[in-house]
């Protein structure tokens, strides 16, 4: 099970969730309006539809008809932030952290949850290249565990010259190679001297499909 959505959608889950816990019962849009800062009950509806229509809650013409459709914040769920871009390409995506929204994952698809964050993939370089039957096409998104061991062959994220990229491993007895698994002949690989392990931010563990795309 896998749900994208927005930090602010995050937030108004929290916040019914929270009211429900404390009070016994989900919260009216006047009470979501001051808890949220938003300037019109409007407003709080267009989020409360965009959770409706990705399945998150269900909504009667009650005052408090607010209903969470499934336990969002059980224990099987972890919340993985999108921290921005990684290149499937040359490395010309800087790596900025930035918080582009939250993907919750079922804890079962994910073989550790410690130090976990996703990245949208731009670029077309590792799309030969499959995680557990996903490819790492342009747009969907790589999952990644920061200093997790990485052998010959994994796919990795490697943070260069302060840009990101994903590639596939290699080691041989001079020096680290990332190279592309790419239908584009026009990437090549990057080769990096044995000493510079500390480019290597971290190991790909999965990629889930983005249905936006």
């Amino acid at each position: 099970m896998t749900k994208q959505i927005t930090t602010r959608q995050q937030d108004v889950l929290e916040i019914i969730r929270r009211t429900i816990e404390n009070t016994g019962e989900p919260p009216t849009l006047g009470e979501l309006q001051i808890l949220l800062g938003i300037s019109t009950k409007r407003g709080v509806v267009n989020h409360l539809r965009a959770l409706e229509k990705k399945g998150l809650i269900t909504r009667t013409s009650k005052a408090r008809g607010i209903r969470l459709t499934e336990n969002i914040f059980a224990e099987s769920v972890v919340n993985l932030n999108i921290l921005g871009f990684a290149n499937a390409g040359s490395p010309l995506v800087y790596a900025n952290e930035q918080q582009l929204g939250v993907l919750r994952v079922d804890k079962s698809l994910l073989p550790v949850t410690k130090d976990v964050f996703a990245l949208e993939i731009k670029g077309d370089s590792m799309n030969r290249r499959t995680i557990k039957g996903t490819n790492l096409s342009n747009g969907n998104f790589a999952i990644v565990a920061k200093g997790y061991p990485v052998e010959d062959g994994d796919v990795v994220l490697a943070i260069i010259d302060d840009c990101a990229t994903i590639k596939t491993l290699k080691r041989d007895k001079s020096m680290i190679v990332l190279y592309p698994e790419s239908t584009n002949p026009v990437h090549r690989p990057i080769y990096l001297e044995l000493g510079d392990q500390e480019y290597i931010y971290g190991k790909v563990i999965g990629v889930l499909d983005n249905p936006i795309h």
